[in-house]
């Protein structure tokens, strides 16, 4: 299993309604069990949007490119996304530590 299983978990659950991004993400903040942000943060809009999430005290993962992220979506980027649902946090968490792990045995 690699990190590609937990992206492709993310795409899944994207046409369900338990991931949402966008303006979506912004009304829908008390909703969100977790949230996804993309490793390579730059712009101003982006860094507010981050600490917005951190002082609604989010838990986040960031792991993923935008372009990684936007890609198991079907978008060009995305730079935040937001899980609903605790058993879907906690599923893609899983994925993406087993991902961690079998990377890790890979190299050795």
């Amino acid at each position: 299993m690699s990190q590609n299983d937990a992206l492709g978990f993310l795409g899944l659950l994207y046409p369900t309604h338990q991931v949402i991004i966008g303006e979506e993400l912004h009304r829908r903040m008390s909703e969100v069990t977790l949230v996804v942000t993309a490793t390579d943060i730059d712009s101003g809009e982006s860094l507010r949007t981050l600490g917005r999430i951190k002082r609604a005290h989010k838990p986040l993962s960031q792991t993923f490119t935008s372009k990684e992220l936007g890609k198991a979506l079907g978008h060009a980027e995305i730079k935040f996304l937001g899980i609903i649902g605790k058993k879907a946090a906690m599923s893609y968490l899983l994925k993406l530590k087993k991902g961690e792990k079998d990377e890790k045995t890979a190299v050795q």
